[in-house]
């Protein structure tokens, strides 16, 4: 294993250069054999959004430091700054999806569908859903469709929107709730705009004043945004986001806790070591040793 999470950028097809592409599995499956891309069953970090939906034979999905079991109709989304594992040892069918956050933003422009939560303490946070066979059929049809006009030249790029546009239709349906009704579309975007800020920024700066400062709001505000959000104040958020990226360099990355606390922006390792074990009840060897 290496020493650091892999970091996975989005590559544009040749074919179609907008920030989309969809795939059958079997291609990564053969690309990891030939040693290509020999690393996907291995823990990494994507930047880009990930959906992707089994049709096949059972297995399991990593994301984060969890092993999901996934089967024929099951729905695994991965969001961009998340770390994922495909399964090279069941290979379970299945159907990729990747686009960049560029490509969500212009089709999410004209629809009303979230399907991505920003941050994995929202309370509707779910990784891995389970279909219904007529929900499974009609993301099957609607991705057959897509496939088909990539192979047409040239590609209608606006057909190709729609489309994809209906696949968040759809999905968004097994996710309703991924805001709470409270929360008005103003202060979704505020909130949103927290979470990429704190995503970019978390190893440096610790003070939600500082991160209302960037946002554009007052503290007063972000916090009430944020609690009416996850439940937990902003300063609450920002100390999870940590613990939650030190969870992870400790599960995945054959660092010693020292290089993890100075990557993670703690100066000195025992403080590191006392902000882990007051927010997990654990220090981080005793993390590792049992993940």
């Amino acid at each position: 294993m290496s020493n650091e999470i892999r970091q996975i950028e989005f590559k544009e097809s040749s074919l179609l250069k907008v920030g989309f592409q969809v795939f059958d599995i079997d291609q990564l499956y053969r690309r990891a054999e030939s040693g290509e891309l020999a690393y996907i069953d291995q823990p990494h970090r994507v930047n880009f959004h990930n959906l992707i939906i089994y049709t096949g034979n059972e297995g399991e999905h990593f994301v984060d430091f969890h092993a999901f079991p996934v089967e024929k109709n099951a729905l695994v989304l991965v969001n961009k700054g998340q770390i994922h594992a495909f399964d090279l040892v069941n290979k379970p069918a299945a159907t990729v999806v990747i686009f960049t956050d560029r490509y969500l933003d212009e089709v999410t422009a004209a629809i009303d569908a979230r399907i991505f939560a920003p941050t994995q303490f929202l309370s509707s946070y779910r990784p891995s859903l389970l279909m219904a066979e007529k929900q499974a059929l009609s993301l099957q049809s609607i991705l057959m469709l897509i496939a088909a006009e990539f192979t047409n030249t040239p590609v209608n790029i606006q057909y190709v929107k729609v489309l994809f546009a209906a696949v968040l239709t759809k999905v968004s349906e097994l996710r309703p709730d991924i805001y709470h009704c409270q929360i008005n579309a103003s202060q979704i975007k505020c909130f949103e705009r927290f979470v990429a800020c704190l995503a970019r920024d978390y190893a440096s700066i610790r003070d939600a004043n500082e991160y209302a400062h960037l946002i554009g709001t007052s503290y007063k505000t972000l916090n009430k945004i944020c609690k009416i959000a996850t439940n937990l104040t902003a300063k609450q958020l920002i100390d999870a986001h940590v613990v939650l990226e030190a969870k992870r360099r400790l599960s995945i990355e054959n660092a010693q806790v020292q290089q993890i606390a100075s990557s993670l922006g703690f100066d000195e390792v025992t403080n590191f070591v006392k902000y882990f074990k007051k927010h997990t009840l654990m220090t981080p060897s005793q993390f590792k040793k049992k993940t």
